[in-house]
């Protein structure tokens, strides 16, 4: 017997991109100056809005933002602003524990260069607390996604999925830029209608 239908209701989606970048970011990004981050082996830029001296990164990851709301989440007409940004270093070995971004609603990582060392993981917290191991690993019985990036790859998400770098187990620096995005304007319904 088969199911008359699967839906995957209450699901979390991460929104991919290649972006099309022919500068080399390594090189600038490296010379940004970092701070070590406590308590995990990553540095961040010193600065958090960093994304705005990087025009052309700006409007492609706007672009894919763009595409994201009208298409993928079908909402039209939503401003939104980027009101944070920022560079991450993690050396050979380095990882980050497991977190999410609070006070925001949409988050990104971009990652100008891939290598096999380089991954995300992401945490599915809405699955059963009764758990076996499956057969076959799919969207409806995975409790975690390892997403392993190439050249010039963006990831979105709901800012509240929890995630992860994962030790680097490449013999280079990883770097990334990561950002945070609020809605602009007049957003929601009903006696939930707010300006922002």
């Amino acid at each position: 017997m088969k199911p008359l239908s699967i839906i995957p209701i209450c699901s979390n989606a991460l929104f991919i991109y290649k972006l099309n970048i022919k500068d080399n970011l390594v090189s600038k990004f490296k010379k940004e100056k970092f701070k070590l981050v406590p308590d995990i082996s990553s540095f961040m830029s010193e600065d958090l809005n960093v994304l705005k001296k990087y025009k052309k990164l700006n409007k492609e990851i706007n672009k894919a933002v763009d595409v994201t709301l009208k298409e993928g989440l079908m909402l039209k007409n939503i401003k939104y602003r980027i009101f944070s940004s920022w560079l991450t270093k993690t050396e050979p070995q380095g990882f980050s524990h497991s977190h999410d971004h609070s006070n925001s609603w949409l988050s990104g990582i971009y990652y100008p260069q891939s290598d096999p060392g380089f991954r995300v993981k992401f945490f599915n917290d809405n699955m059963t607390h009764f758990y076996t191991l499956p057969t076959k690993s799919n969207i409806y019985n995975s409790r975690e996604w390892i997403i392993t990036p190439t050249d010039n790859f963006l990831i979105l998400f709901f800012s509240q999925l929890r995630h992860q770098i994962m030790p680097n187990q490449s013999t280079e620096d990883r770097l990334s830029l990561s950002f945070n995005i609020l809605p602009e304007g007049e957003f929601g319904t009903g006696d939930s209608k707010i300006i922002l």
